[in-house]
């Protein structure tokens, strides 16, 4: 029959290529080109230049079939075919896509065969109904029909006979009995052998593809029940524990895990990570927008679908003393030990001895501080050697590294980014989490990527090969923003561009997303559903997008309106003197010394102090001439300390300090007078929270005595103030202001505030200005983000007229807008900008003429750039007509699965509960909060099934369940409701769900049921109905239930039924064969699609291993022909050998994939279906 349907594709092939030969030569001499080569798939076209395909006689049916769908406009408009007869063309693709992929040795039914010629017979109609070919098909179509059986009032099959054993005697565990573990109920087998040789029969079972032996006493028969009349309720619970125990790609597990009001957008990451080749992220999101809660979904959704029982945090310290992640994750229900020192010492001596990270400390927290020389690679100092990370053997293995923060690791000449190497080299999964704007084409990314995935950037030159295609993307993406006239063929090209470069040739051009995104721009006209698919499909073409995850403000829309204001002030005459007498100094000392990077960095880094607070002058230069400014101060400041050399000053100490004197001698300071104006207006409000941020430590302690003297309750933080100390501080900021112990103004540096949130405060103080727009968006960020109560948040400039900063600030930073909005999305242009403000700034050279010059040619020529970019942000919600937003919230509601909703989870839960004597279950969950209150003999049983599903837990419900003090446990499923860690959580992935549905019942292998379900979008009737699980196999396996009936079309009407159904009384001899031939039909159309998309993906991924394997083994090779030493040529062979067997290896078991490549299908339940209204 399979060879009879390739004849019928044959026929047609044969008539559409008659009829294209006819038709497309009218496009002119270059018809061959135009009309059939630049219509194929990036696949096909590859086909046709090895093959040399020159006529159409050389298409084969996929091709044929191709060319016809692709110039079927042009037909239409001549006249010849229909626009609505295309849809047989599209199914004639699908019949052709399905008889390619059948199965060996199965026949498709004769209704399957009657419909697919009957496709095919009615797109040769539609284009030539008078041709022998059309003739030919019609007359098999007729041939097809008599060959249909006529239908049955058969009942439903007869069914075997239930197994007789009846009890786990040792006689019962014969070869072939189906067993499961007593410790683990989950894992079933069956027997191959059975040795009574021994004091205990010895079984040796079959697990899937391994075989293992074990005792008679640790295991138990699985009752084999061949046939089981279900009820309505046991058919859900046991779907729902079907969905609970085998996550699939497609659905999300982490919805309602965590006691947080969430965003859509906050599982970006989620999905992306799930989707990945390998779990690996960067989340480079803007500031605010909630990544510690994207990190506790992203914990959540993992322990749903992997073991997931080690996980270390790496973040700041001040992170770790204020406990940010340590109560972030709570609210998910997880507890995280901080490690200090010593605790981090017994945790690398107990692996040493005991192979494995101590139970205690499996879900860590661990600050920056600790990363050094000494914990990676040890010190053989006192009388022992200390034990070393790198001395592990086997390695320190997490099963998730999260690296908050992570710009803290984009040097890989630190420590600190040599120790987090090293840890996710053995990591299972890693996510790097920065909110620091990294740009495209920086070096920080470079480093950052190949932290995360050093196997795909494996140097400089593959990192640039990658990045070439992302800028023509970039355009492409631009174009359909905007959607000026001609944006398609402006589009069009750009991605021709992209594809035309080196990494876009071997490795995007086998994409399938190319050729869709290809087709999409051809089109000739595209509403906005259409363009937001153009524009999602460019980002997903861009070569990083699978690894980071970018959510910026404008996608999400604004938390609050800034609103910000300028307090301009005048130097008193005595600071004006003193200021011009330090900028004729440095002029004297530049011109004398010369250009250098250090020297211009002082120089500078002296003129912003003098702007910032000239009282503070003194101190700072005392500081600086002695050398006592620690590196994390000139951090502070935006200077790295490694480039700074004070040497240059020798010569002129004496004047400095003379000018620095005569700067502490000053008495009038209008620019505090106005601070303190403004900190009185302030305190006259109901929310009398400020924030005051300053670059220099030392403008922060004059400030801090003046405001002390006020009366005003005022707090100091920054890099060098105790951790201890800097946690009181916070906290007390946090207070009510009736409190005794609150502090109205906190006083700040950029460090002593990174990554901490002030929502509770809704106004700030810029005291002085950083030239880096994004340490300013950093500052705002600590109050306008996610959480913040105010709808308005205040943001006070104070600049002083005829300084530096003053000149920055009127050319550069208030015509940007960085104080009104956030401007994520310009990171590659305020780079720049950053560059040019400096380079500008450092030229002591300059007139005050010509630096204002420059400074507005700066303006006029990058800023507009900024400005336009942030006019387009504002209009996208527009000009899209679908916010993005609102895919988002589509996005999430698509990945809901509704076997994973409330009430399905609470049945499987009160199921469980009953079935372990707990009397009250049934009635539990009537309330919002459900009681529980079991008794010692069922909370003994409770703890004795999780240790068995999950030994290794930690979860607060394992906690409860071996403490003997509470009695009582409240449950909810609302995570508003749940704000009290008191109260139980229950998600899909909690502890007492994950038990449930491993003690749930599994499917009989021939169960039925019937049930009544209200619709009023099927037809009423009685439907026959036949549920399947499917387990993808391939690169990445997945699992999905599948929904068949006999009405084709309203299976997935009746599927989304099944969650709202009753019992009913109908006779399951309802049920009938051809559900069999529904099931098989669907399942070979998926298993054909599924085949093609695997082999799609693979020859990616094998595209660009191919691409980087050949970088990096170029570079060996050229470092093997220029060693100049036999040890260096001998160590780079040595690696280039290692390099092929890893290529070898890794190249094969993606070819695997494509083999392994199948969908195994298993029948879960048969129902009867019957639809009433109303």
């Amino acid at each position: 029959m399979a060879s009879n349907m390739r004849d019928q594709l044959t026929t047609l092939a044969t008539l559409l290529r008659r009829f294209l030969g006819r038709e497309l030569p009218t496009l002119g001499p270059d018809w061959w080109n135009q009309g059939v080569l630049a219509k194929l798939s990036y696949q096909q076209r590859a086909q046709a230049d090895e093959q040399r395909w020159s006529t159409l006689d050389d298409l084969d049916v996929a091709a044929t079939l191709r060319v016809v769908d692709q110039n079927w406009d042009l037909f239409r408009r001549r006249g010849l075919v229909k626009w609505d007869d295309r849809n047989w063309l599209k199914e004639a693709a699908s019949v052709r896509n399905r008889h390619s992929h059948d199965a060996p040795g199965r026949e498709p039914s004769p209704e399957r065969v009657y419909r697919d010629i009957d496709t095919l017979a009615l797109l040769a109609e539609a284009v030539d109904a008078d041709s022998d070919e059309s003739r030919e098909l019609s007359a098999a179509r007729t041939h097809a029909l008599g060959a249909l059986a006529p239908p049955t009032n058969e009942g439903a099959p007869s069914t075997a006979q239930a197994a007789t054993a009846s009890g786990p005697s040792s006689s019962s565990f014969v070869p072939g009995a189906m067993i499961r573990l007593k410790a683990r109920p989950e894992l079933t087998g069956v027997v191959t052998q059975a040795d009574d040789s021994g004091s205990q029969t010895r079984l040796t079972v079959f697990h899937g593809s391994v075989t293992q032996t074990y005792y008679e006493s640790q295991v138990e028969l699985v009752e084999s029940k061949s046939v089981e009349h279900l009820s309505a309720d046991d058919m859900k619970a046991r779907l729902t524990a079907a969905h609970v125990l085998h996550p699939s790609v497609s659905r999300l597990y982490s919805l309602n895990s965590g006691r947080i009001d969430y965003e859509p957008y906050q599982y970006r990451p989620v999905m992306k990570l799930i989707n990945a080749d390998r779990p690996r992220l960067l989340i480079a999101d803007d500031v605010g927008v909630g990544k510690t809660i994207e990190a506790g979904l992203i914990i959540k959704e993992l322990q749903a679908r992997q073991k997931l029982d080690s996980i270390l945090v790496i973040c700041p310290k001040p992170l770790v003393v204020e406990n940010k992640w340590r109560s972030e994750l709570k609210r998910f229900d997880e507890d995280f030990a901080h490690l200090d020192s010593a605790t981090l010492r017994h945790c690398v001596d107990e692996t040493r001895a005991e192979g494995r990270w101590p139970a205690r400390y499996r879900k860590a927290i661990l600050p920056y501080s600790l990363l050094d020389e000494r914990l990676l690679l040890g010190e053989t100092s006192g009388r022992r050697p200390r034990t070393s990370l790198a001395s592990l053997i086997p390695p320190a293995k997490f099963d998730l590294v999260i690296v908050d923060e992570a710009h803290h690791v984009r040097n890989s000449d630190t420590w600190s980014h040599r120790v987090v190497k090293h840890l996710l080299d053995s990591a299972e999964a890693a996510v790097l989490i920065s909110a620091t704007p990294i740009q495209t084409g920086s070096e920080d990314l470079r480093t950052l990527l190949r932290l995360l995935r050093p196997d795909m950037f494996v140097d400089n030159q593959t990192f640039d090969l990658m990045r070439e295609p992302n800028a023509h993307l970039a355009n492409v993406e631009s174009a359909v923003r905007i959607a000026d006239d001609g944006w398609q063929a402006e589009s069009a090209r750009e991605l021709e561009a992209a594809l035309a470069t080196s990494w876009g040739s071997r490795v995007i051009r086998t994409d399938p997303r190319a050729q869709e995104l290809r087709d999409l721009l051809d089109q000739d006209s595209m509403d906005d559903r259409k363009r937001v698919s153009a524009l999602r499909l460019t980002q997903s073409l861009n070569t990083f997008s699978g690894l980071i995850n970018r959510t910026r403000r404008r996608d999400i829309g604004s938390f609050t309106t800034r609103k910000p204001e300028t307090f301009e002030v005048d130097f008193t005459p005595e600071q004006q003197t003193v200021h011009d007498l330090l900028l004729d100094l440095a002029g004297r000392i530049s011109t004398a010394k010369g250009h250098g990077r250090s020297l211009d960095f002082v120089l500078s880094t002296l003129q912003r102090q003098a702007a910032s607070c000239l009282n503070g002058l003194a101190p700072f230069v005392e500081d600086l001439l002695r050398r006592k400014l620690s590196a994390e101060e000139w951090s502070e400041a935006d200077v790295e300390a490694d480039e700074l050399d004070t040497s240059d000053l020798d010569g002129f100490v004496d004047e400095i300090r003379e000018i620095a004197q005569q700067a502490a001698d000053l008495t009038e300071d209008p620019k505090l007078d106005r601070l303190l104006a403004y900190v009185d207006e302030k305190q006259e409000l109901d929310n009398n929270k400020l924030l005051v941020f300053s670059t220099f430590r030392h403008t922060l302690r004059y400030l801090v005595d003046h405001l002390a003297v006020t009366g005003v309750r005022v707090g100091l933080v920054h890099g060098g103030v105790p951790d201890d100390e800097r946690r009181d501080l916070r906290a007390r900021f946090a207070k009510a202001r009736t409190d005794p112990e609150a502090l109205d103004v906190l006083l700040s540096s950029e460090v002593g505030t990174e990554g901490l949130d002030y929502q509770f405060c809704d106004a700030l103080v810029n005291y002085d200005l950083p030239w880096n727009p994004m340490r300013i968006e950093q500052r705002i960020g600590r109050i306008d983000r996610r959480g913040q109560a105010s709808e308005t948040v205040a943001i006070k400039n104070l600049v002083v007229s005829g300084t530096v900063d003053a000149v920055i600030f009127e050319r550069c930073l208030e015509r940007i807008g960085v104080f009104k909005q956030a401007l994520g999305g310009s990171e590659s242009i305020l780079g720049d900008l950053t560059r040019d403000i400096r380079k500008i700034a450092e030229d002591l050279t300059l007139t005050v003429a010509e630096r204002e010059a420059r400074f507005q040619q700066l303006a006029d020529n990058r800023i507009g750039r900024i400005q336009e970019q942030a006019e387009l942000e504002e209009r996208e919600s527009a000009l899209f007509g679908l916010p993005l937003r609102k895919l988002d919230e589509e996005g999430v509601e698509q990945a809901a699965s509704p076997w994973l909703a409330t009430e399905q989870l609470a049945r499987l839960v009160q199921r469980y509960l009953s079935s372990r004597g707990y009397e009250r279950a049934e009635a539990m969950f009537e309330r919002p909060v459900a009681l529980f209150r079991p008794g010692k003999e069922i909370r003994a049983s409770l703890r004795e099934d999780l240790l068995a599903a999950a030994p290794d837990s930690t979860s607060q419900w394992r906690r409860w369940l071996e403490s003997g003090s509470d009695q009582s446990r409240q449950f909810t499923f609302d995570a508003a409701l749940a704000s009290s860690g008191d109260i139980e959580l229950l998600s899909p992935v909690h502890d007492l769900v994950r038990v449930a549905a491993v003690h749930e019942e599994t499917f009989a292998p021939e169960s039925t049921v019937g049930l009544r379900v209200p619709s009023t979008s099927v037809p009423e009737g009685i439907y026959p109905v036949a549920v399947h699980s499917w387990t993808y196999l391939g690169a990445r396996d997945d699992f999905e239930i599948v929904v068949t009936a006999t009405t084709g079309g309203l299976a997935d009407e009746l599927e989304r039924t099944l969650v709202d159904a009753v019992d009913s009384d109908v006779s399951a001899a309802q049920l009938i064969d051809s559900l069999d031939d529904e099931h098989y039909a669907a399942w070979s159309d998926a298993r054909g699609t599924h085949m093609d998309r695997t082999r799609v993906h693979v020859d990616s991924q094998l595209a660009s291993l191919t691409a980087t394997h050949q970088a990096r083994q170029q570079l060996l090779e050229d470092q093997i022909l220029s060693a100049t030493h036999d040890n260096i040529r001998r160590m780079r062979e040595s690696e280039l050998r290692s390099l092929e067997e890893d290529f070898v290896a890794r190249r094969r078991r993606l070819e695997d994939s494509i083999r392994r490549s199948d969908i195994t299908t298993s029948v879960l339940c048969r129902a009867t279906v019957e639809v009433v209204h109303g």
